[in-house]
């Protein structure tokens, strides 16, 4: 008996769109990848062929390079994707050390606008991820910043994904060294301020036609208008792209997490954006 299709991700682990994109583009191509286990030095192998494939879920940054991968390979997967695209808008010195190679979010903004032009509101998935608080930037400096996206993506997008830091070893240990040698602190909000943030970007997202899930977050979406979110989302793409199957099984990455099974292709250690909160490098 045949498999039935999968869902790809590509690529929780790295940023596929902004800096490999001719490398995905023969994989599909060549109609398969070998992706190595994060947990051995073994590699599986996922198949990219049309027939095996229901939709692919894209993980970025800065789309811009991969726009015209994306015209090559439209006509083999029928157009079946969505885009997770972070857009944080931190300012200045902020943006310099916790995101240094993101796109200013002008520029962003622009990109996500292409996408929605050209495949629909509801592929295009802004994460506003991770909210940040420090002395550079604070509560109100990120609702501010929210807001102001909000305004220019009305219309563009119809849903945005929001977690709070997770302070991993690694990158607890990246913010101890970040906060001595530049004097940043760093303020860690209680679950309550968490839940009440989240409220208030509900308000402001909702103005704009903007629907709030969470990426993890369980507590954080008790707040009003919140919604627990499964980034890869079947229940969704089965809405998008009726005529495929879809699975039904959840297969959380780690605590909290409500994502629909996926086999994701990229591997660890090779994100050039250099983010100090990620947790993939």
């Amino acid at each position: 008996m045949q498999s039935p299709p999968i869902i790809i991700s590509a690529s929780r682990r790295t940023d596929i769109p902004a800096f490999f994109g001719d490398w995905f583009y023969q994989r599909v191509q060549q109609g398969f990848v070998d992706v190595p286990n994060p947990f051995s030095k073994n590699t599986y192998r996922v198949s990219l062929k049309a027939e095996d494939v229901s939709a692919i879920v894209f993980w970025s940054k800065d789309y811009r390079p991969f726009l015209p991968i994306l015209e090559k390979i439209e006509a083999i997967y029928r157009n079946r994707f969505l885009f997770h695209f972070t857009v944080n808008a931190y300012r200045e010195r902020a943006k310099l050390l916790f995101e240094p190679n993101a796109p200013d979010f002008p520029v962003a903004i622009q990109t996500a606008k292409c996408l929605s032009d050209r495949y629909g509101a509801e592929t295009v998935l802004w994460r506003f991820d991770p909210v940040i608080f420090s002395c550079i930037s604070s509560y109100e400096e990120r609702l501010n910043a929210f807001r102001q996206l909000a305004g220019e993506l009305e219309g563009v997008v119809s849903r945005c994904y929001i977690s709070f830091v997770d302070l991993y070893g690694k990158v607890q240990r990246r913010f101890e060294r970040l906060s001595k040698a530049h004097s940043v602190n760093f303020i860690k909000p209680t679950k309550d301020e968490q839940i009440e943030f989240a409220g208030e970007l509900a308000v402001i997202a909702t103005n704009c036609g903007i629907e709030i899930y969470t990426c993890c977050e369980n507590d954080v979406a008790r707040a009003p208008g919140v919604s627990k979110g499964h980034c890869i989302d079947a229940e969704l793409l089965q809405r998008l792209y009726p005529d495929q199957q879809f699975t039904d099984e959840i297969k959380p990455t780690r605590k909290g997490c409500g994502c629909f099974a996926s086999k994701d292709i990229g591997s660890y250690n090779t994100c050039r954006h250099h983010c100090v909160y990620c947790y993939a490098n």
